[in-house]
This record gives structure tokens, C-alpha cells and sequence, in this order.
């Protein structure tokens, strides 16, 4: 097989036995010059200088966009910004030549060009699959990702195919992957393109090998795609994962339902032995700095870490208040497995009869379910109304709403904590309403920061998470893609083109997985032949019984509009759109106990629905 780096740009701009120089690790924002001693290389050809060769959306991609978000303007253009400055004055580029403007045409509809989907490795042999029933809670992402091996019936019961064909088996490896619970066990097949080094993988800057390298920071769920993604594409150089916990990647989400419940281990959260990628695992290592003039990774005590190649998925934290008692044993968060191990110990120890949960979101409103389950009184306390307002809407925010007050919930909403006092025995809680809470135990679910604090002297945009264009490559301070520099997961903040230009973040398990094995295929192929990341976003929750899944992205949405079921029932599917001069696009949809129905809403996310036409009356004559 070729060796996917002996195509790339890197290897005649970028030597491996010299790192990058300071300009050599940017891609000039009017035309991706590169800077070899005194001599200018032309990256790419010269008519790519125009936006579209940095992997923005073409002018005629977005109309609907165009006169609020002007292409061109999606990333602030180098004049906006100082240069970059260089600490040696001799590689310091000659001025770019401003890129030739192309004629102006009239814009098309959204629907006019091709979003690629997320891409998967073939495979050549059949596989088998088997479900753990008692760990598999019909979420119904199996039958999101494979629809052809597994099947919800109407009565809410999972069928599987147990033997796969080997044109299915992509599809299947990839439900394993994305199954929350770790219910699914895939046996036999896998990527013919994928290769062990065959070496010792060592990462200390004494024994580097002529082989390339690339480091992964984050040991999460999208650091650890990114290296399978690696392999599978047959990379075959050193692969560095750096996490900062202990643990190999698990799964998140049920930290705050199955985990807490007690009903999941630890070990039972760790995703399968078989996914974990051949890579060299630097767990418990704190992150200090990047230095991306010499294109190094900054650890505790000094250390330096070389990398040819870089994926940032360092992922979230959870929100604290800063009014909160800080050294409280009776306030705690819940985002990694740590957190929630205190979490479940603090409830047994303080014997919590009260709980008060802070936050609307799905966190909170899950931990408000596993409390309840559990016999505790629960308080929800909201600053704003209804539950879930963000992320579903108020038409649809309101169901929630009912639901968790229907199990026994006190859903305070329009309000917040204004004044703490810990009496050791109990909390007092008074709020912004006036009133006052006595509780055993406090929960902030306020939702999450991007772990970016490392990366603040970095030279990259870190606002909000690490700025990246389409292709998930980093883009500095100054406008410019960084070719060697990819981010995936929570962490990232990058244009899904398939709804427009503007960048966002997204927190989901499976975005973890699609971005993680994106970001490794751009790394490889650069920024010139890397696809747009334009995925459809999908998640779910449950809500005492209430099973909730979505595709797309609601908080887009202007207009909702029930298609199927009824609010009343609590069985519905909601689709939301918002205007555009092309007509309504459809943002998202989210089915209540409705997960067979809403596979055939997919593929609409994105497009434009016809505007329906006005009547006009004719005047007779």
C-alpha cells in the first residue's frame, strides 16, 4: 500500500529532521504560501488564493447566508489583523499578493451543492454482532448508524442481523462505536488498510526515529477515533495520545444516569479492548503549553513532546459558580468518572434525603431522573424557562417540563441561587425569587467550558474553543489555517457548512466519533484535499421513561412544527426550520418515544423545503 504521507505537502515543505520553523507552521490566509529560507514555495496553485482554497464555503454555497454571513468575511480577513510576528527576522515571508477577485454571481439555493458524509473504512470480510440486553436501553443510535443490521420495532424492542455482510460491516463497527451503553460486541472482520508499527513506540526527544509522529491531546472519545482513524487509514509512524485522566477513554453520558444509579461500573463504562488503537498512552499527564513554533506539546515538569502531526480533542469541563462553596463536600459537579465516584460517595455519606440540582439542560434534567429513581426529594432550579430552552425550544422545552414535574420534580424556573450558607448538617439555598431551600446535596449541571486554558499563549484562536475552518484545521490569532494542526470533539468550534458559515461547538457522543476519524483524514490529506466536516449531529436522552432522540441541530430553529403526534400525547416528532430566501430549512427534528419514525427525517437536515407558492385571484374580465 502507499504510504499516505508520501503525497502530502509536509513532505517536500516540512523535513522531518528540522521540525517547523516559526512560518512554516501556518498557511498564509490570501494563498497558503509556505516559507522555505529565503525562498517563497507556492503551496498551492495561485487561483486557489481566492477563500475557497482555505476550505471556506464557496460563494455560491450559502445563499441564505450571504448578506448576513458574507463569506469573505467568515474568518476576519488579514487586514483585520496584525501580521503574525516571527521570533527570527529571517524567516519572516515576503507580503502574499492579494488574491484576484472573482466576478460576482448570483447565489443558489443550499440544496445546489454536495455534503459529503462522514466517511468510513471499507471492509472486506463479514463480521458478527451480539447485544448485551441487559445493558442496551433502546436509544435507537444502532439503528441510526446501521439500518440495515439493526431494526426498532414498533413495540420498542431491538432487532439484529447476528451475521453481517462484509458490505455492512463498516456500518455495524461504527454502532459499536457510537453505542453509548456499550451493549454491541463486534467479532471478526476489521480495515484491511490498518497496520501495527511493528516498534517500539517511543516519545522522548532522544530517541526520535526518522518515522513521523503525531501526538493526540485529549484521552477521550474523540482523541481515541482520531488514532483508530490513524491506523485504519494505514499510518504506520508514532501515535502519542496525552490524556490528563487516568483512565482509558469511557463513556460519558451515563455518569449522570446508569453510573450514578450504581446500575454501571467504572470497567463498564471503558470502551472495548479491540477499539482501543496501537498507539503509546501517556495517561495522567497534565498539559502545560503548546508551542507551535517548534511544533511541541508543553507537559509537567518541563517536559517537551515533538509531533510532526496534532489533534487537540482535550474536550470540556463542567461550569462551577463561582458564589459556590468551593470546599463544600456537599456541592459537586459531574463531568468525568472521578466526578461522579464523589458524587455517588457524597449522596451515601450525607444520607441526602433533598437534593437541588442547578441547570436546565440534559444533565441536570438526568441527574433530577436518577435522584428520583432513588427515592430523594428534588428541586431543579433554572434561570431561565422552560427546561431545555436552548437546545428544544419553548413549545417543546414545556413537555420536559411536565414530565419531570409528573414524576415528582420541583421545577423552580425564571430563577437562581443568590446566597450560600453550609451548616455542615445542611445547605441553605436562598434564591433570587426571594424564597429559601434547605438541602442534604448540590449538583451543578450548568452545562461546560472548553479546555483550552493550555492553549491561551499558543498562537491559536482559542475564544469559545479552538477555532477551525470546514476541514477542522486550526486557525491562528491572525486568520490562518494551521496545516499540521486538527481539533475534534467538544473542543472544537468549526463552520458546518451544511447549515452555514458560522462556528460552533458540539457536544455529543457521536460528533466525538465522526469528528475525531475526520480530523485524522485531514491531517493526512492537508488542508488542500481535505473534505468539509459537514455532519448531521444526533443525540439523545431519556427523561423518566421518555426516550428522546435528535438529528441536526433544534437550536437553530426559528419555526416548529409537530409532523407527526401530538405534544398532548408525548409521543410526537417536531421538526424545525428556520427562513431563508430559498425557502424554510430544515435545522433539526426530535422524536418523543418515535425512533423508528425519525430515520426517514435525516436526510432532510439542511436542505430547503419548496416555499409554498401564494394564491392569487384573478380579475375577470
Amino acid at each position: 500500500m502507499t504510504d499516505p504521507w508520501t503525497t502530502h505537502p509536509w513532505e517536500q515543505a516540512y523535513p522531518a529532521e528540522h521540525g517547523y520553523p516559526t512560518e512554516q507552521g501556518y498557511a498564509s490566509a490570501q494563498g497558503y504560501h509556505q516559507v522555505q529560507g529565503s525562498h517563497q514555495v507556492q503551496a498551492y496553485p495561485a487561483q486557489q488564493a481566492h477563500p475557497v482554497a482555505q476550505g471556506y464555503a464557496p460563494e455560491q454555497a450559502y445563499p441564505a447566508q450571504q448578506q448576513a454571513h458574507p463569506v469573505a468575511q467568515a474568518y476576519a480577513p488579514e487586514e483585520a489583523y496584525p501580521q503574525a510576528p516571527a521570533p527570527h527576522a529571517s524567516l519572516i515571508p515576503a507580503p502574499a499578493p492579494a488574491p484576484e477577485r472573482l466576478p460576482t454571481r448570483a447565489p443558489v439555493s443550499g440544496d445546489a451543492f454536495r455534503t459529503v458524509e462522514p466517511a468510513l473504512v471499507p471492509e472486506v470480510r463479514p463480521v458478527r454482532v451480539s447485544v448485551d440486553n441487559n445493558r442496551c436501553h433502546i436509544y435507537g443510535i444502532c439503528q441510526q448508524e446501521a439500518p440495515e443490521v439493526f431494526r426498532i420495532s414498533d413495540e420498542g424492542s431491538l432487532h439484529y442481523s447476528g451475521n453481517v455482510p462484509a458490505e455492512f460491516a463498516a456500518r455495524a463497527r461504527q454502532a459499536v462505536r457510537c453505542c453509548p451503553m456499550q451493549a454491541i460486541r463486534i467479532h471478526g472482520g476489521g480495515p484491511t488498510t490498518r497496520r501495527a508499527s511493528g516498534r517500539s513506540l517511543r516519545s522522548g526527544t532522544s530517541a526520535r526515529e526518522p518515522r513521523k509522529r503525531i501526538v493526540i491531546a485529549g484521552g477521550g472519545l474523540a482523541g481515541m477515533s482520531a488514532a483508530g482513524r490513524l491506523r485504519d487509514r494505514g499510518f504506520d509512524g508514532e501515535v502519542v495520545i496525552v490524556g490528563e485522566e487516568r483512565h482509558l477513554p469511557y463513556s460519558r453520558p451515563p455518569l449522570s444516569k446508569q453510573y450514578l444509579a450504581g446500575a454501571l461500573s467504572g470497567d463498564d463504562l471503558t470502551f472495548q479492548t479491540e477499539e482501543v488503537p496501537d498507539a503509546h498512552w501517556l495517561l495522567d499527564t497534565r498539559l502545560t503549553g503548546l508551542d507551535l513554533a517548534r511544533s511541541a506539546l508543553l507537559l509537567r515538569g518541563g517536559e517537551r513532546l515533538p509531533f510532526d502531526g496534532l489533534v487537540l480533542a482535550t474536550g470540556v469541563d463542567a461550569k462551577r459558580l463561582p458564589e459556590a462553596p468551593v470546599f463544600s463536600e456537599r456541592v459537586r459537579t459531574i463531568r468525568t468518572l472521578e466526578d461522579a465516584a464523589a458524587v455517588r460517595v457524597a449522596l451515601h455519606e450525607a444520607r441526602a434525603r433533598h437534593v437541588v440540582i442547578l441547570g436546565g439542560g440534559f444533565v441536570g434534567c438526568e441527574l433530577a431522573c436518577t435522584a428520583r429513581e432513588h427515592g430523594m426529594d428534588v428541586t431543579l432550579v433554572v434561570h431561565s424557562a422552560p427546561l431545555l430552552r436552548r437546545v428544544l425550544g419553548p413549545k417543546v422545552g414545556a413537555v420536559i417540563g411536565s414530565i419531570q414535574r409528573r414524576a415528582g420534580v420541583d421545577v423552580r424556573l425564571n430563577t437562581q441561587v443568590s446566597d450560600w450558607q453550609d451548616h455542615g448538617d445542611t445547605l441553605r439555598l436562598r434564591l433570587s425569587d426571594g424564597r429559601q431551600l434547605e438541602c442534604d446535596f448540590v449538583v451543578l449541571g450548568l452545562g461546560s467550558e472548553p479546555r483550552t486554558e493550555w492553549l491561551r499563549d499558543s498562537g491559536l484562536e482559542v475564544s469559545d474553543g479552538v477555532l477551525c475552518g470546514p476541514t477542522s484545521h486550526a486557525v491562528d490569532r491572525w486568520g490562518r489555517l494551521v496545516p499540521h494542526v486538527v481539533a475534534a470533539g467538544d473542543v472544537a468550534r468549526w463552520p458546518n457548512v451544511r447549515f452555514d458559515v458560522e462556528p460552533r461547538r458540539v457536544e455529543h457522543l457521536i460528533h466525538a466519533v465522526e469528528m475525531g476519524q475526520h480530523a485524522a483524514e485531514a491531517l493526512l490529506r492537508g488542508p488542500g484535499r481535505a473534505d468539509r466536516f459537514t455532519p448531521v449531529p444526533r443525540f439523545w436522552s431519556e427523561q423518566h421513561g421518555t426516550r428522546i432522540q435528535a438529528v441536526g441541530s433544534p437550536a437553530l430553529g426559528t419555526d416548529v412544527e409537530i409532523v407527526e403526534g401530538s405534544l398532548r400525547s408525548e409521543r410526537f416528532i417536531a421538526r424545525y426550520t428556520r427562513a431563508t430566501p430559498y425557502g424554510p430549512q430544515v435545522v433539526g427534528v426530535v422524536a418523543f418515544d418515535m425512533p423508528v419514525q425519525l430515520l426517514a427525517y435525516r436526510d432532510q437536515i439542511g436542505g430547503n423545503r419548496p416555499r409554498p407558492r401564494a394564491v392569487r385571484s384573478r380579475r375577470r374580465r
